[in-house]
């Protein structure tokens, strides 16, 4: 058994920007390891310095996600004003993809102490949450400090720490008249280094399949852990 804080959390609009995306930003289905715990952070009150530093308090938090039902999808436009020597030199469009009533189960692993801080962080936040950018508020239904049981390599509607199309032995399960959207590959970082003027350089970047809820998968040699008869796995351990 491992101990874990679980909160469940809603929210109307969100959305995670693949890193590549430029002109049309689209989304991941599910907020990666660096939001979870940009997440945990602002509900501790650590400031993005404090946050990444090498002895952050969040240095052995472990992540995971996963997510019942996929949420709704739409496009924004968006216009980009450049400035050049106190003017508007150009206008530059660009299309944003934006998730729809969503609602996540959020996980986090570590020492029993830094879970206890963060439930009750969790109760009563330092900072506002959100979800992607910081005007998209979330809204925290449960949180529960409890245990996870060893589960078995069968996930749904999570994200995994391996590039699923190069994994040997994975074997969907199929059930007839389901629909299903295929898994979402990217190499997204763990972690950020903060340079003197406070800008994010990523690091330790990994490969992350986000799995559909429609489809369950076994990917046999994945540790799982499970709650609730549900399994998922540490994101970043």
């Amino acid at each position: 058994m491992e101990p874990i804080v679980v909160v469940t959390v809603r929210a109307p609009v969100a959305s995670f920007r693949r890193p590549l995306d430029h002109n049309y930003q689209r989304t991941l289905p599910m907020p990666p390891p660096t939001t979870l715990l940009g997440i945990a952070g602002a509900a501790l009150g650590l400031s993005d310095r404090d946050l990444w530093a090498k002895n952050s308090p969040l240095r052995n938090l472990k992540v995971s996600v996963w997510m019942d039902e996929d949420p709704g999808r739409a496009r924004d436009m968006w216009t980009v004003l450049k400035i050049k020597s106190g003017r508007i030199a150009e206008r530059s469009p660009y299309f944003r993809e934006l998730l729809f009533f969503v609602r996540y189960t959020l996980f986090y692993g570590g020492p029993e102490d830094l879970l206890h801080s963060l439930e009750a962080a969790f109760q009563n936040p330092a900072y506002a949450l959100s979800l992607g950018r910081e005007d998209e508020l979330l809204f925290v239904e449960a949180i529960r400090l409890g245990t996870a049981a060893k589960g078995v390599p069968r996930f749904k509607g999570t994200a995994l720490p391996l590039d699923i199309r190069k994994q040997s032995g994975v074997r969907p399960l199929l059930t007839p008249g389901a629909s299903f959207e295929p898994p979402v590959v990217e190499t997204l970082p763990l972690r950020f280094r903060l340079d003197t003027k406070g800008i994010r350089h990523p690091e330790s970047p990994v490969p992350l399949s986000f799995l559909s809820p429609g489809l369950v998968v076994e990917v046999p040699g994945t540790p799982a852990l499970q709650w609730q008869d549900r399994n998922f796995t540490w994101l970043n351990s």
